[in-house]
C-alpha cells in the first residue's frame, strides 16, 4: 500500500515539472495588411489663394480681315494748321483729316481749275461747231451746192488746238493736286481712326506716319444683345483677349442687327494698325460689373452644397479626405476664363489649405 502512494507521488513530481519546461504562450499577431490601388485615393486638388474675384460680362468676337491706311505729310519742316480728327473717330472716304501750311497752293489748284472749266467748255462748244459745219457741207455736197472748206478748216484747228490746251490744264490740276496731297490728308474709305502722332505747337511735319485710318467694313466683330448695349460706348477702347496676347481695340461701329431686331452689331478696330490676324480668329471681352478685392478665393467647381450650406472637401494631414464648412462671399462661374471662375471663402478655410476639385 505505501509503495502504491510512493509511486502516485512521483509520477505526480515528474509531470509538474514536466509542466514547468514548457514556453509561455506569445498574444497571435494581426493579420499584414496588403494594400492595392483599390485602397489609394486619387484627387485633383488646388491650393486656397489670395487676389481678386470678378464678376464679368463676356463678350466673344471674331476677326475679319480688315483695310489699314497710313497717311503722311509729304513735305517736311511745315506747321500744322489744322487737325480735325482724334484718335477713334469715325471718319468717311473724302473726308479732310489735318491740313499743314498752303501757302499759295490753293490759289493755284482754283486757277487750274477756273483753266480746265473753261478749256472744257471751248472745247465742247467748237466740238459742236465743227460737227454742225461737217453736215452743212455735206448737205451743200448733196445739194450740188458749192461751199467753203476753209470755215471748217479753221474750227477744226481751233478744237484741236483747244483739245492740247486741255491736256496741259489737266496736267497742271494734277501736279497741283498732288502737291496738295502732302499738305492735306484724306481718308480714302469710310472707317475708324486708330492712330494719331502727338504734335507740339513749336514742331513741324516729317514724313513719318502722321494718321492711321483702318476701314470699319472689317476687324472683331460681335453680336451682343440690345438690353446689354449700355456697357458698351462707341469711341471707347477696349481690351480683346486671344489664346496668345491682349489686343486694345477702339469699338467704331454699333449697328442694329438686319436679321434679329433685338440684337446689334458691334465693330472693335485694333488701335494698332501694324498687327495682323488670321481670319476667324476669336477673342473675348470682359466688362467687369463686380468685383471683390485682395480676398481669400477658391475654384468655383470645388464648392459644394450639403443641405443649406456651402462646404468643400480638404485634405486633412493624413492625406484624407475631410469636410469644411464655409461662408462664401462672391461667386463666379465662367467657362471662358479660369480667372473670372473663382469664389471667394469669407470664413472657414485659410490661405494655402490644399482642397479637393474632385
Amino acid at each position: 500500500m505505501k509503495r502504491k502512494k510512493l509511486l502516485c507521488l512521483l509520477v505526480s513530481a515528474v509531470l509538474l515539472t514536466g509542466c514547468g519546461l514548457l514556453p509561455q504562450e506569445e498574444k497571435a499577431r494581426k493579420a499584414p495588411v496588403n494594400k492595392t490601388t483599390v485602397d489609394t485615393q486619387y484627387f485633383t486638388t488646388a491650393t486656397v489663394a489670395r487676389g481678386d474675384v470678378a464678376r464679368c460680362y463676356t463678350l466673344v468676337c471674331n476677326y475679319g480681315k480688315q483695310e489699314v491706311e497710313n497717311l503722311a505729310f509729304n513735305l517736311p519742316n511745315e506747321l500744322l494748321v489744322g487737325l480735325y480728327v482724334k484718335q477713334g473717330d469715325p471718319v468717311y472716304e473724302g473726308q479732310l483729316l489735318a491740313e499743314i501750311t498752303l501757302g499759295e497752293l490753293e490759289d493755284e489748284i482754283e486757277r487750274c481749275e477756273e483753266t480746265c472749266k473753261q478749256t472744257d467748255e471751248d472745247l465742247k462748244y467748237y466740238t459742236q461747231m465743227v460737227s454742225f459745219e461737217q453736215e452743212r457741207q455735206k448737205l451743200a455736197k448733196d445739194w450740188g451746192r458749192k461751199y467753203d472748206t476753209a470755215k471748217l478748216d479753221e474750227l477744226t484747228a481751233k478744237r484741236d488746238d483747244l483739245a492740247g490746251q486741255k491736256i496741259v490744264a489737266d496736267l497742271k490740276l494734277k501736279e497741283a493736286n498732288e502737291k496738295m496731297k502732302g499738305r492735306r490728308l484724306y481718308a480714302s474709305f469710310n472707317g475708324i481712326v486708330t492712330f494719331v502722332r502727338e504734335m507740339r505747337p513749336w514742331e513741324r511735319t516729317n514724313t513719318n506716319t502722321f494718321i492711321t485710318v483702318a476701314s470699319n467694313e472689317t476687324g472683331f466683330l460681335a453680336t451682343i444683345e440690345n438690353e446689354n448695349l449700355d456697357m458698351f460706348k462707341q469711341g471707347e477702347v477696349y481690351s480683346i483677349e486671344t489664346e496668345t496676347e491682349t489686343i486694345p481695340c477702339t469699338l467704331y461701329e454699333i449697328k442694329e442687327d438686319s436679321r434679329v431686331k433685338t440684337k446689334s452689331r458691334l465693330v472693335f478696330i485694333p488701335t494698332d494698325p501694324e498687327l495682323e490676324f488670321e481670319g476667324g480668329e476669336n477673342g473675348i471681352i470682359s466688362i467687369v460689373l463686380e468685383d471683390a478685392k485682395n480676398v481669400i478665393y477658391i475654384p468655383t467647381n470645388a464648392l459644394r452644397k450639403i443641405g443649406d450650406k456651402d462646404a468643400v472637401y480638404i485634405l486633412d494631414k493624413d492625406g484624407m479626405r475631410d469636410i469644411r464648412y464655409v461662408e462664401v462671399g462672391l461667386s463666379v462661374e465662367d467657362k471662358f476664363s479660369s480667372v473670372n471662375n473663382r469664389t471667394e471663402i469669407k470664413s472657414g478655410l485659410s490661405e494655402g489649405d490644399i482642397i479637393i476639385i474632385k
